[in-house]
Order: C-alpha cells, then sequence, then structure tokens
C-alpha cells in the first residue's frame, strides 16, 4: 500500500472490507456536521459538552458531545450524539 505525507505525517494506506469483500465506508474523526456556531460547558476546569448548531447560537442543534473524566480528571470518553 501507498505512503501518504500529510504535514509531517506520514501515513500508510490500508484497504479495509467486510467478510464478503465489500469496502467499507469511512468517515474521519467524529464526522461532526456543517455547523456556525459552538456551545462549550464545564464542570469545574474540566469541557463536559460540546454543541454544535446550524444558523447561530439559537439555530438548530446539528450535534452534540459529551466528555467524561475519572475521579482523576482524566479524559476517559467521548460521546456524539
Amino acid at each position: 500500500m501507498p505512503l501518504v505525507r500529510d504535514n509531517s505525517l506520514l501515513y500508510e494506506v490500508i484497504k479495509v472490507s467486510t467478510i464478503d469483500s465489500e469496502p467499507l465506508a469511512t468517515i474521519e474523526g467524529l464526522s461532526i456536521p456543517a455547523h456556525d456556531f459552538i456551545s462549550l460547558s464545564y464542570t469545574s476546569t474540566n469541557l463536559t459538552g460540546v454543541i454544535y448548531k446550524t444558523g447561530g447560537s439559537g439555530g438548530t442543534t446539528v450535534a452534540t458531545l459529551v466528555l467524561v473524566y475519572d475521579g482523576n480528571n482524566n479524559l476517559t470518553s467521548v460521546t456524539k450524539s
């Protein structure tokens, strides 16, 4: 498989397929839809929520992230809905 350079990082391209050899659909990251407003919420100093909207602050929510921390303030999970 070929190597791909992105800025200073070098990646190897690999093909992934299903058991019947159909290629898998791929998306990068958390696939946040187009948005023009982001709202952040915190508990103490930890970022605990992100709301993405289109149409400004009073617009339509297109995605949310919930961030969870352990007792030592280490980020343990991020869930998109």
